[in-house]
């Protein structure tokens, strides 16, 4: 009975850039849907309980300061005028809800409260009729609350497109850093450490997407996006500088 020849070790597959961009594309635009999806639901559970009786007065609050936000910051290497692309943003996301009627549909019921009284037969509203209203003018809200919570969402990827090359810097010198530091270990007779290498190089990836989808969710007002930029780009810079420096050619 012959045996089968061994195999060698499986070589990774390696990815070509036109894939790595489309998968940086998809996964930018999975991550606004599931952050804008997630931001709904904060909006609405805060509007019975965190924030009672502001609707949608608050989520409109936190888009007024992602403006004065950007505002602060006029200017950007990517985009030269930061505040007239931001008001395109909400310009993009309000077309959509006023063509499609639901703005309308939102204003028809906020100047027809559910108390009103609609006629019958008897000369009183049955309870269908008022049950009906009152389910109409909260999924109405619900829409209205839903397009400012995609305006958040965007103008949160836009300041996190305005910062990307505080990020790219951040990146160049946490690889520069982290390979001074691999070359003064080899020469130094240093210990080398695998594990050290795959915990830092798992902690990159969460600074670079897990703390930014947890600022596009971020319900709360009163938060600089300057400060997560700082934060952020600190943790990449150090994470890939002891990912870089703890990297082994043969594990």
């Amino acid at each position: 009975m012959s045996t089968p020849a061994p195999r060698g070790p499986v070589r990774p597959r390696t990815r070509g850039p036109i894939e790595i961009v489309l998968e940086v594309t998809l996964g930018l635009f999975f991550l606004a849907l599931f952050s804008w999806f997630v931001g709904l639901l904060i909006e609405i559970g805060g509007m019975y309980t965190l924030w009672k009786g502001e609707g949608s007065k608050h989520i409109e609050k936190i888009v007024q300061q992602d403006l004065e936000h950007i505002a602060a910051a006029p200017r950007s290497l990517l985009i030269r005028d930061t505040v007239g692309f931001s008001h395109k943003v909400v310009r993009w996301v309000h077309k959509p809800y006023e063509r499609s009627g639901l703005l309308r549909w939102y204003a028809s019921h906020r100047q027809n409260p559910d108390t009103a009284q609609v006629p019958t037969l008897e000369g009183q509203p049955s309870g269908i009729t008022r049950g009906t209203r009152v389910l109409g003018r909260m999924f109405s809200e619900w829409v209205y609350i839903s397009m400012w919570v995609l305006m958040d969402v965007l103008l949160r990827l836009s300041v996190a497109m305005f910062a990307l090359p505080a990020f790219v810097l951040a990146c160049m010198v946490g690889v520069v850093d982290g390979l001074v530091r691999r070359d003064l270990r080899r020469w130094g007779g240093g210990r080398e450490s695998s594990f050290i290498y795959h915990h830092a190089k798992r902690y990159t990836g969460w600074a670079l997407t897990g703390g930014f989808g947890l600022y596009l969710t971020w319900p709360f007002g009163g938060f600089n996006p300057a400060y997560m930029v700082l934060v952020f780009t600190v943790l990449v810079a150090f994470t890939l500088s002891t990912t870089v420096g703890a990297f082994k050619k043969y594990a």
